[in-house]
């Protein structure tokens, strides 16, 4: 009988096998006087804490011996998870919970009662019975879009034969063996295999699976190539290179602070630790630094509201946090200048809105502005929008003397710049076409922020543009300045690369062209001084008279060069106001307005 009992033991499951045994002993699951962990007893077998060969918990395998939670666990939910709500109960999950949540003492046990232990388990390792803010456990895949096709096979698996599924379920071992705690040697946590360059997470998670898949791309991303060193104290990873720590540069698989989707960081905190010039070799631009400037975005001051899932164009809680710009599975740095249509590298990947419907990914720069400054609601100017800088009070079109040609109503939405950039009159943002009379002031090529000319981009009355190419850093790194690219912030008004003169604040530009700089980079202003009506007028803002997005509604005869007067500086000449072109030359053209205090009831030039 002793024999049969011996042979019983040693040839139970494989957890009693001796290279788990080997393994284990030594290692912070050994609560024996062997251990290396905060909790010790004076055992001498490093098994006897969860298993045993008789008298285990009844039909839970294999041959457990620890006392069970009885907590009901709070589990893990959001908008972009489909599996519903699945909470730990008969697999390992459940089992390593008996310790991991924390209400069960340590080393109590079926078989022996209770061992007898020393010491805590450190906070990390205490889960509590709170699992919203980790990976979901005891979890049947539900295919989004987003996971490995092989998991919805028969039967499932994993693409990695080291990440094993158990009974079609997602379960703490399969990404944990807690017998092995080196088989990743970076990380000795018990991985089931190294996540170094993200592979445990890349077994189920797919970024080669089509759009509208937000991992797509994720292979030239920057956040799978960069080989920038970090330090392992930033608390990204620990794998030394930012293309190594890959996932968990953001990402962390047990209570993390930000909740939802396993952040590490909530929203911007999470991208700031190494996006602030700090924590990585070769360092990064500051980008956080450019949100303490006069004019930002409010990326650091509103929190909480944004949801990948967010209905498109973005109207109730307008934000502005950084995942509504960068997805940052696709996101790179641009090499080279971008040149319009193509979308820049930084914004490949996100989400957009095209003016119809929402584009995922925006494969147009403007669809991801048009997400906010589009069709959304609650755009109309408010007191707490003057930290951008004074908007212009536009009277679209004017109303033209008696017997001419009457131009449209005001229109409903005159903050909306898709309504703007879709007029005959405006610049062309969207690729469709700019009216003008003449192209004489046009530069040959767009300047740089430094005045160089940027060869790359050539201009002539039908360029294409970017919105970047006006609202950006003011020292944007491709324009050849020493700041990132993008309108985080901008020491000008609205976010403006280059200073663009306001009246009525701050008096008159004088007759410098560096009151109107921003203006200056695609137009000669120098050849446009001495063209009438400028020539009088170049003391003063070039916003009081044109509308640099467009109008809406506006026609060649009323609005001309984007002519659409600033009706905080220009008021009515008689019963109208605004500026008529018969087709003639001069004396032909009129301006009927008040402007500074002097009547054209017309001037005409």
């Amino acid at each position: 009988m002793k024999r049969l009992l011996i042979a019983c033991i040693f040839f139970a499951p494989s957890l009693f096998a001796d290279g788990n045994k080997q393994a284990i002993v030594g290692s912070k699951h050994d609560l024996g006087v062997s251990g290396r962990g905060a909790v010790k007893s004076a055992a001498s077998d490093s098994c006897v804490f969860c298993h045993a060969p008789h008298n285990t918990l009844g039909g839970v395998t294999p041959l457990w011996d620890h006392e069970l939670s009885s907590q009901t666990y709070t589990t893990y939910t959001s908008s972009t998870y489909g599996s519903g709500t699945q909470t730990p109960a008969t697999g390992s999950a459940k089992l390593c919970l008996s310790c991991h949540d924390g209400t069960v003492a340590v080393g109590l046990t079926v078989a022996q009662g209770s061992i007898t232990t020393s010491g805590t388990m450190a906070t990390p390792d205490i889960l509590g019975t709170d699992l919203s803010s980790g990976h979901p456990v005891s979890m049947t895949p539900v295919d989004d879009g987003q996971l490995v096709s092989s998991l919805f096979s028969t039967p499932p698996s994993t693409k990695d034969a080291g990440v094993k599924l158990a009974a079609g379920k997602v379960e703490c071992t399969t990404c944990h063996d807690p017998h092995v705690p080196n088989n990743d040697s970076v990380v000795p946590m018990f991985l089931s295999r190294s996540n170094a360059n993200g592979t445990l997470c890349l077994a189920c998670h797919d970024p080669a699976r089509a759009q509208p898949n937000a991992l797509n791309g994720w292979t030239n991303g920057s956040h799978a190539t960069a080989t920038n060193s970090v330090a392992p104290v930033v608390g990204v990873g620990a794998y030394g290179e930012v293309a190594a720590n890959a996932c968990s540069s953001c990402h962390g698989a047990h209570k993390n602070s930000a909740g939802a989707r396993n952040l590490k960081g909530a929203e911007e905190a999470d991208c700031t630790p190494c996006h602030s010039g700090r924590n990585v070799v070769p360092a990064l631009l500051n980008v956080t630094a450019e949100f303490s400037k006069t004019y930002r975005h409010p990326t650091m001051t509103v929190s909480g509201a944004h949801d990948p899932a967010e209905s498109l164009p973005v109207n109730n809680a307008r934000h502005a946090e950084c995942p509504d710009c960068h997805n940052p599975h696709a996101s790179s740095s641009q090499s080279g200048t971008a040149v319009p249509p193509v979308i820049q590298s930084a914004l490949a990947g996100v989400s957009g809105y095209d003016g119809v419907s929402p584009q995922k990914p925006a494969t147009r720069e403007y669809q991801v502005c048009f997400k906010c400054h589009a069709d959304s609601a609650n755009k109309p100017q408010n007191t707490t929008y003057s930290t951008y800088g004074r908007t212009a009070s536009r009277y679209p079109h004017g109303l033209m003397p008696a017997g001419l040609p009457i131009s449209p109503p005001l229109p409903p939405d005159q903050y909306n710049v898709r309504l703007q950039f879709t007029s005959s009159i405006g610049h062309n943002i969207l690729g469709n076409r700019i009216v003008t009379t003449s192209n004489v002031t046009l530069r040959p090529f767009m300047l740089n922020v430094d005045g160089s000319n940027d060869t790359s981009r050539p201009l002539s009355a039908s360029s294409q543009l970017y919105c970047i190419d006006c609202h950006n850093n003011d020292q944007a790194r491709l324009s050849k300045g020493t700041g990132p690219n993008g309108p985080h912030g901008s020491l000008f008004p609205h976010l403006l690369q280059l200073n663009l003169f306001q009246e009525p604040v701050g008096g008159g530009a004088g007759n410098s062209i560096a009151g109107h700089s921003l203006c200056s980079k695609c137009h000669n202003l120098t050849n446009l001084r001495n063209i009438a009506p400028h020539s009088p007028h170049m003391r003063f803002g070039c916003g009081t008279c044109h509308d640099p997005h467009g109008v809406i509604g506006g026609t060649v005869g009323s609005n001309r060069a984007m002519i659409n007067f600033d009706t905080a500086i220009v008021s009515k000449s008689r019963a109208y106001l605004g500026y008529f072109d018969v087709g003639g030359g001069p004396g032909q053209r009129g301006c009927y307005l008040t402007c500074h205090g002097h009547n054209h009831g017309p001037s005409t030039y």
